[in-house]
């Protein structure tokens, strides 16, 4: 009894495996026939044509095409022309009454992808270009000298919350600082130490170290300064004093 049940078995997997194969066979027949007609007379071999290069707004599509259009970003192609396509250009297809289409996917460009442009006026110039470049934006730096701190953006081109291709260059002008000023030291020599700090002050100009040197002049006054009276300086500078000290006071060193 069991060895019948395991004929049978056999057989039934035989017949099954046998069927299996004829169906893939079939199958492989009827899909490259459809493709390529090589046996049956009915349908009608067709060439895709090549839309690479071309604007869809252009194009005419033959009526056996069936066409679904993809959109994507490319950075090489202008918006609006076709990328790719599948099947490609020049390739054979078969229609038939019992299969009168072929598809076609064409790939159309959208151009370079956007980004809205960032506000970054009023920040360092540093965190600006960090911000932007990481945006995919190139940036250019134009510096000058003008009322804000030195290295904040104070304007940008183009205007924040423009929509830009990505790569697009922004130009950032960035504060050198206020503009120095120079200014002409005065002569200080002979007059009080108040008299000279006054001086210096009228001078847009500071005070550094107060040295006492002994002298026979009188008490307080200036003998020389660390700037000759005259030059040109930036605003600000220090000017160190020497002042007349009785010579008792004289401590060698």
């Amino acid at each position: 009894m069991k060895q019948a049940n395991a004929r049978r078995r056999i057989r039934v997997w035989k017949i099954g495996t046998a069927m299996a194969f004829l169906f893939c066979i079939c199958v492989c027949w009827l899909v490259f026939d459809s493709l390529f007609a090589p046996f049956s007379t009915q349908g009608e071999r067709v060439e895709i044509p090549d839309y690479r290069g071309q604007r869809l707004d252009d194009l005419s599509f033959l009526e056996w095409m069936e066409v679904k259009t993809v959109y994507r970003h490319d950075d090489n192609t202008p918006s609006g022309v076709v990328v790719s396509q599948e099947p490609a250009g020049g390739s054979l297809r078969k229609i038939s009454p019992w299969n009168p289409t072929c598809r076609l996917t064409v790939t159309v460009s959208l151009g370079k992808e956007h980004a809205a442009l960032p506000n970054v006026v009023g920040k360092d110039v540093r965190v600006a270009e960090v911000a932007l470049r990481e945006l995919g934006f190139t940036v250019r730096v134009e510096r000058s000298e003008g009322a804000y701190p030195e290295g904040q953006v104070f304007d940008m081109e183009p205007r924040a919350g423009a929509e830009l291709p990505l790569g697009s260059t922004v130009t950032l002008s960035v504060s050198r600082g206020a503009p120095a000023v120079t200014v002409e030291v005065p002569d200080l020599r002979g007059l009080s130490r108040a008299e000279a700090l006054m001086r210096l002050w009228e001078a847009q100009l500071s005070v550094g170290e107060v040295v006492e040197e002994p002298s026979f002049e009188q008490e307080g006054t200036v003998l020389r300064q660390s700037h000759l009276p005259g030059t040109l300086v930036t605003a600000g500078t220090k000017i160190t004093l020497y002042i007349s000290a009785p010579p008792a006071s004289y401590k060698p060193q």
